[in-house]
């Protein structure tokens, strides 16, 4: 089965003139794009996690979240950090589909503080790649 799949990626990407080396170049500056932004991404996120935990206003801070999760939900799986795209979709998904039962302080730290976590964790391994 991989094997078929394979072939078939090759003869895909031969008939659009290019194989997987040359969408990977192509992707290449995309992906240190994605890189680069990924500090301020931590520390955004990082900040408004406390402001979930500390603030007047959680659920303000929780869609803040939701919103950086969601785009890196997108454009992280198509440039191929899969791992990261998944984590943040996640994320994105459990915030969006209940934001009140997310603001509650107990749900927050057993459910959504532990999924923000990876999702930092698996960030931060990207730092070092």
């Amino acid at each position: 089965m991989v094997d078929s799949s394979m072939s078939s990626l090759h003869s895909f990407s031969g008939a659009f003139g290019g194989g997987a080396n040359e969408m990977t170049a192509v992707l290449e500056p995309a992906r240190a794009m994605f890189r680069g932004l990924i500090v301020e991404r931590i520390m955004a996120l990082e900040a408004y996690r406390k402001l979930v935990q500390h603030g007047e206003n959680p659920q303000d801070e929780l869609a803040k979240i939701a919103g950086i999760a969601h785009k890196i939900s997108g454009v992280g799986a198509t440039l191929g950090f899969f791992r990261t795209g998944q984590l943040a979709g996640n994320l994105d998904r459990a915030i969006t589909e209940n934001p009140a039962k997310c603001a509650d302080p107990a749900y927050f730290q057993l459910i959504i503080d532990p999924m923000l976590e990876s999702l930092l964790m698996e960030m931060e391994s990207l730092l070092d790649d």
